[in-house]
């Protein structure tokens, strides 16, 4: 998953995401177990979610290099945000829409999930969400300057 989270976000072409899209059940295996460690929760729900915020991390990363990601204020936090938002509305879809369906249904289970939210999901991440950043100006001076990288004091409030 990382090799083609990476090759995503330092490609960048509509051609790569087409091609990730047209195979994309060749990964519902590996969402399907995510899927049952996350609701099972605990320390292996923990630590596969810290593994893929790691490897996130590393592809943003590699993503800011390439000139396909913007460089982010404060990158580690922006990464747990994206991974938290990504899994819980993955979490959410699929237990409104058949988790625990058996393993050779769920192949097409998750290509109608990819397929729902790829627009709105491109849109929010090429277009944005809000028209002006007159609100991120705001939080901006109300908040002192983001933390460093490394500091868990300052990152967790």
């Amino acid at each position: 998953m990382r090799q083609e989270k990476t090759k995503a976000l330092t490609d960048g072409t509509a051609a790569m995401l087409l091609a990730q899209m047209a195979g994309v059940e060749q990964y519902a295996p590996m969402v399907q177990y995510l899927l049952r460690s996350m609701q099972a929760g605990g320390e292996l729900a923990l630590k596969l979610v810290e593994h893929m915020i790691t490897d996130a991390e590393a592809y943003l990363s590699a993503g800011e290099a390439a000139g396909v990601v913007r460089p982010s204020r404060n990158r580690p936090a922006r990464t747990r945000y994206l991974a938290y938002q990504a899994t819980g509305s993955m979490l959410l879809w699929f237990t409104l829409h058949g988790a625990d369906v058996p393993a050779e249904e769920f192949a097409a289970l998750f290509r109608r999930y990819v397929e729902e939210l790829a627009l709105p999901a491109l849109e929010l991440f090429t277009e944005g969400l809000l028209v002006d950043r007159s609100m991120l100006d705001e939080y901006l001076m109300y908040v002192p300057d983001p933390p460093p990288a490394g500091d868990p004091d300052r990152t967790a409030g």
